[in-house]
């Protein structure tokens, strides 16, 4: 699975990772995966929306091994 990441996460992790997740791999698995590897994540993690493909996901969104998963970081500008 492809994860790409966006903002403080892609600095925090990586902006791309190629992920082996679980059949039946909920986005809420993948982001407690993420946040398990990477605890200084978990704010930014647990408020960033998420796409798979281009379509908007919800935690309850079961992935497939080729889906490509981008998780977006909320953004404040001035």
């Amino acid at each position: 699975m492809k994860v790409l990441l966006y903002g403080r996460l892609a600095e925090a992790i990586d902006h791309k990772l190629e992920l082996d997740a679980p059949s039946c791999c909920s986005v809420a698995e993948l982001r407690a995966q993420l946040v398990a590897s990477h605890p200084a994540t978990a704010e930014p993690l647990k408020r960033s929306r998420v796409l798979v493909g281009n379509v908007v996901a919800d935690d309850g969104r079961i992935l497939q091994p080729e889906d490509r998963v981008e998780f977006l970081p909320p953004v404040s500008g001035g």
